[in-house]
Order: C-alpha cells, then structure tokens, then sequence
C-alpha cells in the first residue's frame, strides 16, 4: 500500500468516523439508559465508586471519542465472535484472530474497564496459534449486562 492508498484510506476512515460519531454517542448513551429500565441490579451513575451490593457504569470515565472509539472496538469483537462460552459469572467469547488483533483486544479492555470497573477480564491465547479468547466475569447481574450489551441470546 503507498502513501497516497494509506491517505486516502485514514481519510475515508475519519470521516466516516465524524458522520457516524453523533450516532454511535447517541446510541451508546440510549443503551445504558435502556439498561437502567430493563436491569434493576445495575446502576448507572455519573461518577459513582464500585459498590459492594451492584455494579455502576461509570458514564464519565471515557470522553467522547473515547466511547467512540470503545463501541466501535465492540462492534468489532461482536463481528469476530465465533463461539460463546456460558460461565456462572460471566462469558468467555472466542474471537477469530484474523478480524481482530490482540492490540485492539487489549484497547477494548483497557477503555472498557475504565467506566465499568465491575468486570474481570482475561484474554487468553491459547499455544500453537490456537484459539483467541476473551472472557469476562463480575457480581451478580453483569451476564445481563453482558447478554444486552453483546447481543446475546
């Protein structure tokens, strides 16, 4: 690819990302406010501490662009899905290497953790190129959480 290609493609990247950035704000906002009707263990707080009873998606941990930047990383994760795992406590989500790297992996968690604190997280690779895994587990409640937030049936 040359200057020009990569050029052209950082700027088709980042103006579809200004075209669609009002609505992926608003739909990632309207989420954890749908959430708040429909899971009654979960609270969401602008800048509440973990509590020992619940969990809280803290809504100002990430800027703008950061929650951006954090739906699109999960659209993405959503898209490598190939298999899930069911845990008393959580998921494990088996991703196809080749759709996501482990870098944007470990940016998702990194951005993720930040405004929901309640989740351990663990991704995993398995030995001779094997299998990519990201597993996340929590308190009472987070599979719900889990199952709106992914698409989970």
């Amino acid at each position: 690819m040359n200057i020009q290609q990569t050029r052209y493609n950082w700027l088709t990247e980042a103006s579809l990302f200004a075209a669609i950035f009002a609505a992926v704000v608003i739909i990632g906002m309207s989420a954890h406010v749908r959430l708040q009707s429909t899971a009654p263990a979960a609270k969401l707080e602008s800048n509440a501490p973990a509590d020992p009873s619940g969990f809280y998606c803290n809504l100002k941990a990430l800027t703008l662009p950061e929650r951006a930047r954090l739906y699109q990383l999960t659209e993405k994760l959503k898209a490598a899905r190939i298999e899930s795992v069911e845990f008393l406590d959580g998921y494990a989500f088996r991703l196809q290497s080749e759709q996501v790297s482990i870098g944007e992996l470990a940016e998702y968690v990194s951005s993720e953790r930040k405004c929901c604190p309640f989740f351990d997280f663990a991704i995993e690779l398995q030995r001779d190129g094997g299998p990519l895994w990201l597993k996340l587990r929590g308190k009472d409640g987070v599979k719900e959480f889990m199952r709106h937030e992914f698409g989970i049936q």
